[in-house]
């Protein structure tokens, strides 16, 4: 009945003049997933059918079909179990007089709990599937920091995708707690993956869906990360409103550990384009307590990587927030402080020590040493194109817009660093498909 199915879909696409390569596109699925579905080699979950049913307008016949396949399954799936655990045959015992009622009731009760039982033991998955879920979304966290985008994204779906198809087969509430959360950090990576690469609007989706799932589970972890990418997402596209709300709500819903400061960190950032000096000091001394506490939360404090922050991430953060409330020479010691951690740690993010670098250019700039610009930013301009992040581009964007200042005109030095500044821009990683939620 699958493939079946797929012939439905492939004679109601070509009608519609749609190519495989087209099709996915506009319902927000990956490429190979309309031809694998078409021959019956994949399943597509309901989301897929639905989607297409309304692209083409089917009229809902394509989604009752589905539901037809889907029923036939799950029935196949009870027929199974009911093989392996076939019923007892065990005599009954006569029923003392008086009581006839209650033993019919007690037996029918019995039957209807077993069938019970095996509908819902059908409706489950195998605790391996999960597993292996779980350690592939934790490992492919933790190597974030040294994997493109294009790697990135394509993994993230897959495991997103895996988690979505087995949350539709399983009733159980422990199953569906750990996918869920899968989902969620799935999600959550999609987020950043989004803010990468510019895609905001995107990015918010994904950032709203990550703490949806958090909050289903009650993942307060989950929760807080997925609202510091919602303000990440507001202070880059000028909502300084929603930055500094969104940082609060990860900063109220935190807990103890890596998690508070991050939160805490962001909220800094946030704080910063609203020009709260005090405040922005406030929330980075909060942030520099939060680490000293430990913390226990599974994804900032276990699984880390992406959804870790570390001490020169930490430093970064405080230089940006610094320099956005004109405290330069503050800014300039955490920028070069972001330098030495990254250089001691050997850290695996080459983001965050471009970042820094841009940072620190803008405070030498700002302190009028424009010579010592150039060779700060040297070792900047030889980063391959793939990492090339949007809050790199929008660090060198905004130096670009200083040194364009007429303090600096008729300087070779200033026109040669913007032009410069202009090349690199120009060249950014290539986007790859994102779906919709």
């Amino acid at each position: 009945m699958r493939r079946a199915l797929g012939r439905r879909l492939a004679v109601l696409r070509q009608a519609a003049g749609y190519t495989q390569h087209q099709l996915p596109r506009l319902i927000h699925y990956h490429r190979s997933s309309v031809a694998n579905v078409e021959t019956g080699r994949q399943r597509a979950p309901r989301d897929f059918w639905q989607r297409a049913d309304k692209l083409l307008d089917a009229g809902g016949d394509l989604l009752a079909a589905f539901d037809r396949v889907e029923s036939q399954h799950r029935r196949h799936k009870v027929d199974q179990m009911a093989s392996r655990f076939p019923a007892e045959v065990i005599p009954e015992t006569p029923p003392e007089p008086g009581q006839g009622g209650a033993v019919r009731t007690i037996v029918q009760a019995a039957h209807e709990t077993r069938e019970h039982a095996l509908n819902a033991g059908a409706l489950a998955v195998s605790d391996v599937a999960i597993e292996q879920l779980r350690d592939d979304v934790s490992r492919l966290a933790r190597r974030f920091p040294e994997l493109e985008l294009q790697q990135i994204v394509g993994e993230t779906l897959r495991i997103r995708d895996l988690a979505v198809g087995l949350l539709e087969h399983t009733r159980r509430p422990a199953q569906q707690s750990e996918l869920y959360l899968i989902v969620a950090q799935a999600a959550a990576l999609l987020v950043s993956e989004s803010v990468d690469l510019g895609l905001w609007s995107p990015a918010m989706q994904y950032a709203r869906a990550a703490y949806a799932y958090g909050e289903i589970v009650g993942h307060a972890g989950a929760c807080a990360y997925a609202r510091g990418m919602q303000a990440t997402i507001a202070y880059w596209t000028g909502q300084v409103d929603d930055a500094v709300h969104y940082a609060q709500a990860a900063a109220d819903l935190a807990p103890a550990g890596v998690a508070r400061v991050r939160a805490y960190s962001v909220l800094a950032r946030a704080l910063a384009y609203r020009g709260d000096a005090g405040a922005v000091v406030t929330a980075i001394a909060t942030a520099a307590d939060a680490r000293s506490q430990a913390g226990r939360d599974e994804l900032h404090d276990v699984v880390g990587g992406e959804f870790g922050f570390t001490v020169e991430q930490q430093a970064r953060c405080d230089g940006t927030a610094l320099l956005q409330v004109g405290q330069v020479a503050q800014a300039t010691d955490a920028a070069r402080r972001a330098l030495d951690l990254a250089a001691a740690t050997q850290a695996q993010w080459p983001t965050v020590v471009a970042e820094a670098r841009v940072d620190l250019a803008a405070c030498l700039l700002l302190g009028g040493q424009l010579d010592a610009v150039e060779p700060t930013l040297a070792p900047v301009w030889a980063m391959p194109p793939q990492w090339r992040r949007a809050g790199l581009i929008g660090r060198i964007d905004s130096l670009r817009g200083s040194l364009n200042d007429r303090r600096w005109r008729g300087s070779s030095i200033a026109r040669s660093t913007v032009d410069r500044a202009a090349a690199f821009v120009a060249v950014r990683p290539e986007i790859p498909a994102l779906p919709g939620v």
